[in-house]
């Protein structure tokens, strides 16, 4: 790579110095540097090792030297696993989670302190380089013990973990893929803490309120020949502007906006196409908040508040000559007990499939992903995110975000059509 002369680089600081300059608006899904990424739902096969699996990348938009808190959760949202990536100024690290599953390797990168010869992870020319309060023996990261990686995959199935003391943590599906979400948060500190835990919010906490982090993801399926890849959701930080507001980690601070992250949409439009050049159909990949502090819980007894019951008359399927239907439910006095095609907090499901029919082959949908409450234990599910995924089977595929039609700050409150 050429290096840049003297002058040419005295000249280029300081345009690069700080953050990059952003349109950044808050309570707007928008690809701008944030506080928090989310992965808004992984899958990792087991039982091929060219299966499915999920790539990300986390990058730091800013000059400045970051620390990035990494959370794996499963699909019912309990917190199974957090370790700390160290960003010199301008750095990017990509993570295959097959990498944490299978071989419990974890990303290897080093501060300054922990890294002195500037091998693990090198400073660039316009990078900072520091050391971060208490990551001495945490960074570089050693391998993941075999208990834990055996605590993973089986809580990621939804399989009874030891280190759960013999409870389960996720749906139970059966095909031995691996499921869940991942967040990624700016941090002041090294920590194994989660954003559910104590001190890991507030003046003095683990989280970081810098909107530097930037990255990507991509679902691969190598034996499948498809892949398709998104941004990662960013969520921006005002601490100022949420304070006593709802926040996307509004379970976890007592609804006191202490987390200063601004909340995602609730309501969504999306595209599906089933036919033509597509021959394996739309899948939708969707995230959603149970608005619970889960736990760990025996199996065979999920949360209370699992599955999500289908709203019928908050979901209209629209056709591509403008024909709306809102799906039936047979039998009215039951309808609240009917699982959503979205029942988790994460997960990936079939547009014209068992769980989500429709009556159309092309059209779009209109998904109203809020869930009334079923009692004041299991409170009904605010924010949200989804995106859709359009493939031909072993040719290509093509995967994005659905479009917003609300704000999580503001959320739509009727069905706009009926």
């Amino acid at each position: 790579m050429r290096r840049l002369p003297l002058l040419a680089l005295l000249l280029t600081l300081p345009v690069l110095a700080g953050p990059r300059p952003t349109m950044a608006k808050t309570c707007t899904v928008d690809v701008v540097p944030a506080a928090t990424l989310l992965l808004p739902y992984f899958e990792v096969d087991l039982t091929k090792p060219g299966g499915r699996t999920t790539l990300i990348s986390i990058n730091n938009a800013s000059d400045r030297a970051k620390l990035a808190h990494v959370v794996l959760w499963t699909d019912l949202g309990v917190p199974t696993l957090a370790f700390d990536v160290y960003l010199t100024g301008y750095d990017v690290q990509t993570i295959n989670l097959r990498d944490l599953f299978t071989a419990g390797t974890l990303p290897a990168t080093a501060d300054a302190s922990q890294d002195r010869q500037d091998t693990i992870s090198p400073k660039g020319q316009l990078s900072e380089d520091i050391g971060i309060p208490g990551c001495e023996g945490l960074l570089p990261p050693a391998p993941l013990s075999p208990d834990v990686v055996s605590h993973l995959t089986r809580a990621h199935q939804g399989l009874a973990s030891p280190l759960l003391g013999g409870k389960c943590a996720g749906q139970a599906v059966g095909d031995s893929i691996e499921r869940g979400y991942v967040t990624v948060d700016v941090t002041r500190r090294c920590s194994s803490l989660t954003p559910a835990d104590p001190g890991y919010f507030g003046p003095d906490g683990v989280a970081g309120n810098d909107n530097v982090l930037w990255g990507d993801f991509f679902l691969i399926d190598p034996a499948g020949n498809v892949a398709e890849g998104e941004d990662l959701v960013r969520v921006e930080s005002d601490p100022a502007r949420f304070a006593g507001h709802p926040t996307f980690y509004e379970r976890y601070v007592n609804a006191s906006g202490a987390d200063g992250r601004e909340p995602l949409p609730t309501v969504w439009e999306s595209r599906f196409v089933n036919g033509g050049p597509f021959t394996g159909g739309t899948h939708l990949i969707y995230w959603r908040d149970s608005r619970v502090r889960n736990q760990p819980f025996v199996c065979g007894v999920p949360p209370e508040w699992y599955p999500f019951p289908w709203e019928f008359s908050r979901t209209v399927i629209f056709d591509e000559q403008e024909q709306p239907q809102v799906p039936s439910c047979p039998f009215p006095i039951t309808c609240p007990l009917i699982p959503s095609p979205f029942p988790a907090e994460a997960g990936r499901v079939p547009v014209g499939g068992a769980a989500f029919p429709v009556p159309y082959t092309f059209g779009w949908a209109y998904l109203d992903m809020k869930t009334f409450a079923r009692s004041v234990n299991a409170p009904g599910a605010t924010q949200s995110w989804l995106g859709a995924v359009h493939t031909a089977l072993g040719t290509f595929s093509v995967g994005y975000e659905a479009d917003p039609r609300d704000s999580g700050c503001n959320p739509q409150s009727v069905n706009p059509f009926f």
